[in-house]
């Protein structure tokens, strides 16, 4: 084994910017190796930080309806619940994604754009 396949095999795709992620899974891909983990964790770089713009969509629950209809608290704990939902989703399918379960584009991107929809939905559907 040479020192060049060691430090393919401890690369952190946490602590690297996404030109050297990039990078790094070009010489993953070039060893021979299975790269749909660091794949998976590059495309949820661009994704990951649509969530904040995801997060007040999908809390906009509480906010439209009457506040004297008596169901404030309960579309309250709807929008938190559907924000909770979408993190667990998320998790879950860029686990999917690091083992082959799905493909990277799709664990990164398909629960953004299904929580997208659903707040979308929902910002419809309350709308008095």
């Amino acid at each position: 084994m040479t020192p060049a396949q060691l430090a393919l095999t401890k690369i952190d795709p946490d602590g690297q910017s996404i030109v050297q992620l990039a990078r790094s899974i070009e010489a993953v891909k070039a060893s021979g190796r299975l790269s749909s983990e660091l794949e998976a964790k590059w495309w949820h770089k661009l994704s990951g930080p649509l969530s904040a713009v995801l997060m007040p969509l999908l809390g906009s629950v509480a906010a439209f309806g009457l506040a004297r209809s008596g169901t404030l608290l309960i579309r309250a704990v709807a929008g938190m619940a559907l924000g909770v939902t979408y993190f667990v989703v998320d998790n879950a399918a860029l686990a999917m994604g690091n083992f082959g379960g799905y493909s990277p584009l799709v664990a990164a991107w398909a629960p953004f754009l299904l929580f997208l929809l659903v707040g979308e939905t929902v910002l419809i559907r309350t709308e008095e």
